[in-house]
């Protein structure tokens, strides 16, 4: 992956067993250009899935259950699938 090195999770950053330590951690960014970027928008929408989807061990069990709860949760637009 080509910016593999560019993501984080949070508890890779900081030690605490905090509720949000299956996230991924979203860079700092100084422009709305960058805040929108592919890896950001990815990190952030992978941050709203539920844990149990994201404590899921193989990519093919993982994919299943996002397509599923996808199915299940009809969203349009990103702005939707963020206020779930």
């Amino acid at each position: 992956m080509k910016h593999n090195s560019e993501i984080h999770g949070h508890k890779e950053i900081h030690g605490h067993n905090t509720r949000r330590k299956q996230d991924l951690h979203i860079q700092q960014c100084n422009t709305a250009l960058y805040q929108k970027n592919l890896i950001n928008m990815g990190i952030k929408l992978y941050n709203k899935l539920p844990i149990q989807i994201k404590q899921l061990e193989t990519f093919e069990s993982f994919k299943k259950e996002v397509k599923t709860f996808l199915v299940h949760n009809a969203v349009y637009t990103i702005e939707e699938f963020c206020a779930l």
